[in-house]
């Protein structure tokens, strides 16, 4: 393609008709030197009253801090002009203007080109364009109703790339194609220009997304919080050592979403002291002060005007913080020194926690998160409630949903703020936090239900110890008062479970009750994983004594722990599960002591997927089909619809539209493959994908360990007995192992190194393919999931708290293999056990079997020895495993007795695999299988998930813009 010049001088009257050409999209009008603002859509040739106009005219900042108070309601004439704010329904030549427009005078780029990136660019402003005036129009009518909002606070936000979920939720991705063609590009080539945010690295951050855009789509008022990452979690580059790492690049461009508000930022603290100041209130003063700077993302809803915001932090100190008589004299580093500790807590996602430094930092970010969102969200509370701010009403306008534990610092800092700087007493503040925090948990692994040491944070926080160790004494005096002192075991025992502080003595009010109740420690250190790790340390070394002389033993420090997850509990009014076998385990095993003290706290909300992203645009094949064989695209708002396909499950028209549909989704794998490993695949063999992090408990070793197995077999056959045993198979693996996780690290380079040998095997050739596609993230898996026919969710059962890759494989016409663990249970129920492969030991049984192990009891199956003696024979390379099968063998110790349990259920996967080729053979059958994984997976829908939040645990309403 020739590239496309565009003049960089123009004449004061060739920019009036260029600007002038845009005002049919963006409704303004390019006057004496000034835009113009309408607000009417274009073909309209209505103008708003003046005042009306005034008020929407500017791209404003959907900020904290309006001038005036709102009002609770809208009058008819402000009504009259909100009914005017439709969206837009421009035509093709209107958007090629708006798109050269800014690639001209909103350039990021030369003049002298204009080529893919620059296209993209000023494609995206272009769309930005009218999701602003969507987004302002929202959050002003959001004011005038003053309607209560939920804020939902994560660590992470996975959005994927944004320009083809833009337009198509916005109806446009005819009108931009049209005009992307005229100008010499095609829109799916602009729209692959586009960086994935690095903002997430798994379900929790892709999950959180989803959310943001059913909330939208719902038109239910909502913002999200996260923090503005500006190296993500890592770029992951495959080499011959296995799996490096390399910062993210995706914000060295810039971000054409984001509008950084330089009208809203907060000062946070860290370290210092707390005094009384004179009015007798505590105060916080001193240390270290940085400054969250609010980065705003627009999240457009599909086919409705309602544009909701997601706002990141970037963190930054002030110019005063510049050492220059340092710099002047050459300390350079140490005179910018306060400037890169406030950037650095915006630098990398879950930053390595090994050290000291680490988990300072990491302290840091949540702190950032919580003291940020939260003052942001009461400014808006307070500008709504104009000149009279009643805070009993807060929980009745705020709801603040914590997204795992990682914000639980929002309790004791709302309860900070409440009391320090807002003047309440403690029981009202106490009363309104926990009427306003609710909290999702999504792990029932030791280690993932966060602890912090109680010495760091009373070091970074120290206000903040003081309101936990207050929050604590008031839940040792709720427990006392349950539980009574007649039984001082069960007391210890209920004290032990249940205390906020681990290993802390009880306040001194409690000193008579029960003696120095410390809690036992936690089984955190089996797993070797991205969280923090309580080491004991000993306090003196052992010496030898004189001979008789008995040497004491060794006294061990017992850390002092701030448990989140129990803090969570305390300080909210509701606590969730993800998957109905999650939250089960959840009230029976995590959290029971709680659950008897409170039962009305805990409940289930079965995750969800939204089905715009994950069928209508990464999958526009089916997404015909289903619209067609239904008979209406509402499907797309409603996927209880998607139940109709049942009954055409048989056709023969449907099942080859069907099929074809899907080899058109692996002929685009089969060239993002050969683009990122340079391997060639067959894309009449099944593609079985397994995309997820990689972590033991996953179980990404079973299934690298069943191919070896397959592959040993096909090695023991003749050419002819191979074909007629072995369905060919492209088995995909795709997922980070995080840059401290050894083990994880482990299997990824087993992974390619079993590839490397059975790729170049020329006895093998397309019988069986193993891939590793390097850097997963969202944009791959719209690759992926559309294009599988077989999907593993394989995880130790009662492990994966839900699972949300299930559902998008599912939806997609995916046929699952996997365990009864997190979703998959429902998803079975749903699609039925005919079209679900299952294997694997129940939840209930794990504990029993791994007891059995440890009294050495357990016989491994002989072909799982088989298998690993394959593994050692350096059939796959020089390169020792000892130390990744190793950890399978042994009945005790850490890092071994295969806690996984990868040995028990091999034979059950070995065996189901075998039922999978079979089904496969049978293209009838599995395309029916497949179809009805699809018409199943209908609860599966994010906008199931967020009714039941915004009913159950939200209280909050749809307010559909008028």
């Amino acid at each position: 393609m020739d590239a496309m010049r565009i003049s960089g001088v123009s004449t004061g009257a060739e920019i009036s008709m260029q600007c002038n050409s845009l005002s049919s999209l963006v409704g303004r009008r390019f006057d004496n030197g000034r835009w113009r603002t309408r607000m009417f859509p274009a073909r309209s040739r209505t103008w708003l009253p003046a005042a009306t106009r005034r008020r929407f005219s500017s791209v404003k900042s959907v900020s904290s801090e309006p001038k005036e108070k709102v009002a609770d309601a809208v009058t008819d004439s402000e009504q009259e002009a909100f009914s005017s704010l439709s969206p837009f329904a421009p035509d093709a030549a209107s958007v090629a203007s708006s798109i050269k427009y800014h690639a001209e005078f909103t350039p990021l780029f030369s003049p002298e080109k204009f080529e893919l990136p620059k296209a993209f660019f000023a494609t995206a402003q272009s769309v930005r364009d009218a999701l602003i005036i969507n987004w302002n129009a929202t959050y002003e009518y959001y004011n005038r109703v003053n309607a209560k909002q939920a804020y939902y606070l994560s660590m992470e936000f996975l959005q994927g790339r944004a320009l083809s979920n833009a337009v198509g939720n916005l109806e446009l991705t005819g009108a931009y194609a049209d005009a992307l063609k005229s100008l010499g590009f095609d829109l799916e080539s602009v729209a692959t220009q586009e960086p994935d945010p690095a903002l997430g690295n798994g379900g929790l951050g892709r999950l959180a997304s989803c959310f943001l855009d059913s909330l939208a789509t719902l038109n239910y008022p909502a913002w999200g919080y996260g923090l503005r990452y500006k190296y993500g979690l890592f770029k992951q580059r495959i080499t011959k050592d296995g799996q490096e790492e390399a910062a993210e690049d995706w914000l060295e461009l810039s971000n054409p979403w984001e509008i950084v508000r330089n009208d809203v930022s907060y000062p946070v603290k860290f370290y210092g002291k707390v005094v009384f100041g004179s009015d007798g209130k505590k105060k916080w003063i001193g240390g270290e002060d940085i400054v969250a700077v609010a980065y705003d993302v627009p999240i457009p809803g599909y086919k409705t005007k309602t544009t909701i915001n997601l706002r990141l932090w970037s963190t930054k100190a002030s110019s005063e913080d510049f050492d220059l008589s340092s710099y002047n004299s050459g300390k350079h580093t140490e005179a910018a020194e306060a400037l890169f500790n406030a950037e650095k807590i915006c630098y990398v996602l879950y930053p390595g926690d090994e050290s000291i430094e680490g988990k300072t930092l990491r302290l840091k970010q949540q702190y950032t998160l919580c003291s940020a969102s939260l003052q942001d969200i009461i400014a808006r509370f307070e500008t709504r409630s104009g000149g009279s701010v009643n805070w009993e009403e807060f929980p009745e306008k705020v709801a603040v949903q914590m997204n795992d534990t990682h914000p639980t610092l929002c309790i004791p800092e709302l309860m900070r703020i409440l009391m320090d700087l807002k003047g309440l007493s403690w029981e009202d503040a106490w009363k309104i936090t926990q009427r306003t925090v609710a909290y999702t948990n999504h792990t029932v692994l030791p280690e993932a239900l966060e602890k912090w040491s109680l010495e760091l944070m009373e070091q970074l926080l120290p206000r903040h110890v003081e309101i936990i160790e207050m929050i604590d004494e008031e839940l040792v005096r709720t427990i006392v008062s349950e539980y009574g002192t007649a039984d001082p075991d069960l007391l210890e025992e209920k004290l032990k479970a249940m205390r906020v502080l681990e290993n802390v003595e009880l306040p001194s009010a409690f000193a008579d009750v029960i003696v120095n109740p410390l809690v036992e420690k936690n089984p955190i250190g089996q797993f070797e994983d991205d969280q923090t790790v309580v080491k004991k340390e000993q306090e003196e070394e052992e010496t030898a004594g004189e001979e008789g002389e008995v040497i004491p033993e060794p006294t061990v420090k017992t850390p002092k722990m701030v448990r989140m997850a129990n803090l969570a509990v305390v300080g909210g009014h509701a606590v969730n599960g993800v998957a109905e076998i999650h939250s089960e385990i959840v009230k029976k095993d995590v959290f029971n002591d709680f659950v008897k003290l409170w039962p009305e706290k805990f409940q289930n909300k079965t995750n969800g997927v939204t089905p715009r992203r994950w069928i209508r645009f990464c999958n526009p094949y089916l997404s015909d089909i289903l619209t067609n064989w239904i008979g209406t695209e509402d499907w797309v708002l409603n996927t209880e619809k998607l139940a109709e396909l049942r009954k055409f499950a048989d056709n023969e028209d449907l099942q080859s539209e069907w099929r074809a549909a899907k080899k058109k989704n692996k002929l685009k794998v089969v060239s993002l493959i050969k683009e990122r490993t340079g391997y060639t695949v067959n894309p009449d063999a099944m593609f079985d994908i397994q995309i997820k992090r990689i972590h033991e408990y996953k179980r990404q070793l079973l299934n690298i360990l069943g191919i070896v197995y397959r592959y040993k077999k096909m090695k023991e056959m003749s050419a002819s007995e191979r074909e007629k045993a072995f369905v060919p198979r492209v088995c995909i693996f795709g997922g980070k192992a995080f840059a401290t996780y050894v083990q994880a690290k482990r299997i990824v380079k087993f992974i390619t190194d079993v590839g490397s040998t059975i790729n170049h095997d020329p006895e093998i050739g397309d019988l069986l393919k193993v891939i590793f596609v390097p850097d997963y993230n969202v944009s791959v898996a719209e690759l992926l999931i559309p294009a599988s026919e077989l999907s593993q969710h394989i995880s130790t059962a009662g492990m994966e708290a839900s699972g949300t890759s299930n559902m998008k494989f599912s939806m997609n016409g995916c046929i699952l293999i996997g365990t009864l663990d997190g979703a998959n249970v429902e998803i079975r129920e749903e699609v039925g056990e005919e079209n679900f492969f299952l294997f694997g030991a129940e939840a209930h049984e794990i504990a029993n079997l791994r007891k059995e192990r440890a009294e050495g009891k357990f016989v491994p199956d002989p072909i799982f020895e088989e298998v690993k003696k394959f593994v050692r024979s350096g059939v796959f390379g020089s390169n020792s495993y000892d130390e990744l099968i190793g950890s399978l063998e042994g009945n005790e110790g850490f890092g071994r007795a295969d806690y996984f349990l990868v040995g028990k259920d091999f034979p059950s996967y070995v065996e189901c695999q075998e039922k999978v080729d079979e089904a496969y053979r049978d293209q009838k059958r599995w395309t029916r299988m497949s179809i009805l994984n699809t018409a199943g997976s209908s609860k599966f829908s994010s906008d199931r998930t967020i009714h039941e939040y915004a009913k159950d645990i939200w209280n909050i309403k749809q307010v559909e813009l008028p």
